[in-house]
């Protein structure tokens, strides 16, 4: 499949990139790997005018330790991630959520900035043009049906709204890890959580203002344990069927003072089990505890049908994950 025609630019600094951004929000897009950007556009799911390629900027690719925690430029590659001894050895999760993008070409070609703003993936979006022919548009094409929650035969209510899936590796890990975001716009820099950064809004997942741009992350440092574990498919080139991070700080007398349970693939965003880590933290770390935490946890997610496995399977496998990550961080102790 060729790409469509569009105009290729060349900005020498951030704020220039904001700039012709925020000129044409809707027919402009970023480049920085590459590597979901173009498969979209030779599916003509997307169909911009202008790209704007960020790797022409330097300075936006760096991995720095310093007082305040970890600071990681939005152009890193996954590999650096992945290989790198500093986070191997103090975020290995982290690391690991690297390894598991994809396979190696990915992960040279792939960016930090460019994971975590990722699209969100839906089965019946990320299809060729020929394939999403055969009917209307959906949400995500400016259409007015999603085809996950469809009308029902008796004539039901459609739904609303979109329920495509943020798939991606990283942000589960970074938000259970409290990592802050910082963003480059029009109106000036600003900083927040990350979490914040996703609105679970399947057409809109984002809450970029027009014209911003993902700059920095800064991952603070942590005495914690923290893992990730990823069901999917394939052992390579597949996203999550659902995914799982899991971060737990302890007392002197091993009780867990702070615990953090983030899911993805399991909703327009990445979804956090509140409940669940409140239960986590009053009582003792045993098996009758971990059940009470992952019948808690799945009662969280709401998947839908947005790949070819069913929502009950993955709420299961969701609650396998957080069995199995529970019972290796009580193994450790």
């Amino acid at each position: 499949m060729r790409l469509p025609r569009f105009e290729y630019v060349e900005p020498k600094s951030l704020k220039e990139a904001s700039r012709l951004l925020a000129l044409d929000a809707k027919g402009s897009v970023l480049l920085a790997g590459g590597t979901d950007l173009l498969v979209n556009m030779k599916q003509r799911l997307i169909q911009p005018k202008h790209v704007i390629n960020l790797k022409t900027i330097s300075g936006l690719a760096y991995l720095r330790d310093g007082k305040d925690g970890l600071r990681l430029g939005a152009l890193t590659t996954l590999h650096d991630l992945a290989s790198s001894p500093l986070i191997q050895n103090r975020y290995p999760a982290l690391s690991q959520a690297a390894r598991e993008v994809g396979a190696y070409a990915h992960q040279v070609m792939g960016t930090l900035g460019g994971n975590l703003c990722q699209g969100n993936r839906c089965r019946f979006y990320n299809q060729s043009d020929f394939w999403r022919g055969v009917r209307p548009p959906c949400f995500k094409v400016e259409g007015k049906v999603c085809y996950v929650v469809p009308a029902r035969p008796s004539g039901g209510p459609k739904s609303k709204e979109c329920h495509s899936a943020y798939c991606g590796d990283l942000a589960p890990v970074l938000i259970a890890l409290d990592a802050q975001v910082q963003i480059i716009g029009p109106d000036g820099d600003r900083s927040f959580p990350l979490k914040k950064l996703y609105t679970h809004k399947g057409k809109k997942p984002l809450s970029l203002k027009k014209g911003e741009i993902l700059k920095e992350i800064l991952v603070p440092h942590s005495s914690g344990d923290t893992l990730y574990l990823k069901w999917r498919l394939r052992g390579s080139l597949e996203f999550p069927i659902i995914s799982l991070a899991i971060h737990l700080e302890r007392d002197v007398k091993q009780n867990v003072k702070k615990a953090r349970i983030i899911f993805g693939a399991a909703g327009p965003g990445p979804i956090e089990a509140v409940l669940a880590e409140k239960i986590l933290k009053t009582g003792p770390f045993d098996e009758q505890r971990i059940e009470k935490i992952v019948d808690q946890a799945v009662k969280e997610i709401s998947p839908m049908r947005t790949s070819i496995t069913s929502p009950a399977y993955k709420r299961k496998m969701a609650g396998i994950l957080l069995r199995q990550a529970l019972e290796q961080l009580r193994n450790a102790d």
